[in-house]
């Protein structure tokens, strides 16, 4: 069986298992940080989560990688559409959020994940940084109901859970929550919260983050 490891806090580790289990793809997780640990190192060349191992040692890491794999091994349901265009269009989406909002917001993270000192120049840099990238997301996204079009895909897998990455710093840096006032955004939010394995993930997670993150 395939290992999968990460920590629940985690929007990276959450998004790769999501795909596990909407894909119907057994796996085990296994909780583990981020580190120089050298068994981390040993599976995620950079020292990130997620990561997996599979029975024979082989390992495995990037989100994007393992959608790809997942998807290969497990066409059904399909979670990329058919279409080469479509998909390139789906994966469009997935980069923008990972690379304008989540880090775009990530800078912060000592403050909102570990209680370190806000530092007002650093939020004053970054604000405009999140707004453009909001701004560019939007522009892809369809709405339709779902971020890429008609059907539920890995881009709405990962931008659920970098949106609410993303909403978590800038409500606690700015008392700006993305997801109430941005009605496009609500609306998104509220279709996905119907996927059922989502839902549970997502309540799961916020558990995990009321219980880490500090009061």
């Amino acid at each position: 069986m395939i290992k999968l490891y990460g920590i629940g806090v985690s929007n990276y580790h959450n998004t790769a298992k999501l795909a596990f289990l909407e894909k119907g793809v057994p796996f085990e997780e296994i909780s583990t940080m981020p580190g120089d640990d050298p068994a981390v190192l040993a599976a995620s060349p950079m020292g990130k989560v997620p990561y997996v191992i599979r029975e024979d040692g082989s390992t495995l890491s990037e989100v994007n990688v393992i959608f790809d794999y997942l998807e290969d091994i497990q066409p059904e349901p399909a979670l990329y559409p058919k279409d080469p265009w479509e998909r390139a269009k789906t994966k469009e989406i997935i980069r923008n959020a990972e690379l304008y909002l989540d880090a775009a917001a990530r800078p912060m993270l000592p403050a909102v994940y570990f209680g370190a000192p806000k530092d007002e120049a650093l939020a004053d840099k970054q604000r405009p940084i999140i707004e453009k990238g909001l701004r560019a997301f939007k522009q892809l996204a369809r709405f339709d109901p779902y971020i890429a079009g008609p059907n539920y895909s890995y881009a709405d897998i990962a931008s659920y859970f970098h949106l609410q990455f993303t909403s978590l710093h800038t409500t606690k840096m700015y008392g700006w929550n993305l997801l109430e006032e941005d009605s496009d955004l609500k609306a998104y939010m509220q279709t996905l919260a119907k996927q059922p394995k989502l839902h549970q993930l997502g309540t799961e997670m916020q558990a995990a983050l009321d219980a880490f993150l500090p009061k």
